[in-house]
């Protein structure tokens, strides 16, 4: 009874798909700006825009929601260059964000990646989460062979979730659904349901045999997989070591894993 847990997993503000919302104030030296909004999570990702006329606009600045004022319902916005189109053939522009510029939030949040030890968890969980098209990782997979990357880190996921125009991924690790920002990793929300994990693929399920090497290709992007739950649990304490209900989490493993306790930034 518990996969069915799931069906109450999307949360209500992503359901609208992204959000629209102008510039209310922008810092002096341009590295952040607010939006008024009621209700958003933080680490989600989006853009700002520039319109110059009603057919002609133009992508300013890449934006992550680095906090929320939830009794003023102020989000505040941290600020970087967009490189999701980027051309090297064209010129850019020295544009900065403006009060009164749009901002987009939660782009792509209506398609998803999901990546799980096997195809058993894998279906039960695309089967009963809706509101989001699902990507199938075998296109995934098929992008880390192309890098030599076989193992998934957030640069390949980022870099994916881009071209695939991916909003959120989720991951299954050790008896939790994990939500997260597709771009930042940042985690939006966590559901506690177990799940009966009779095999493992590594680095996740795909009917891709095997995600190529390359002997030119360095780091630890290059190496295969060892281990399923580890790799995926410090990835999501390395990008939400401030994150109470990830603490909460990996404090109560009776794995070797709890030892990431010690990699968060939260007082007790």
């Amino acid at each position: 009874m518990q996969k069915f847990l799931l069906l109450f997993l999307f949360p209500l503000f992503l359901s609208a798909a992204e959000l629209h919302l102008p510039v209310q104030s922008v810092s002096d030296d341009s590295q952040s700006a607010t939006v008024k909004v009621k209700q958003i999570a933080k680490g989600v990702h989006g853009f700002v825009v520039r319109h110059f006329t009603n057919d002609h606009s133009v992508i300013v600045a890449d934006v992550f929601v680095s906090d929320f004022d939830v009794s003023a319902g102020v989000a505040t916005l941290t600020l970087s260059e967009y490189v999701g189109l980027k051309q090297n053939s064209l010129p850019n522009g020295n544009w900065h964000v403006q009060v009164g510029d749009e901002v987009i939030l939660a782009f792509g949040y209506s398609r998803a990646l999901l990546l799980a030890p096997n195809d058993d968890i894998y279906h039960i969980i695309t089967k009963n989460i809706h509101g989001v098209e699902w990507i199938h990782p075998d296109n995934f997979a098929t992008y880390l062979s192309f890098q030599a990357h076989p193992t998934p880190f957030q640069e390949d996921i980022s870099g994916y979730c881009t071209l695939a125009e991916i909003g959120l991924l989720y991951t299954y690790v050790n008896g939790a659904l994990f939500t997260l920002d597709c771009q930042t990793l940042s985690l939006i929300q966590v559901t506690p349901v177990e799940l009966e994990q009779k095999s493992t693929k590594l680095p996740f399920y795909s009917r891709v045999e095997e995600i190529a090497t390359s002997w030119w290709v360095w780091g630890a992007a290059s190496r295969p997989l060892e281990a399923y739950d580890p790799h995926y649990l410090e990835l999501l304490v390395e990008y939400n070591n401030e994150s109470k209900p990830l603490y909460n989490y990996i404090n109560g493993l009776n794995t070797p894993e709890q030892e990431l306790i010690k990699n968060f930034e939260i007082k007790e």
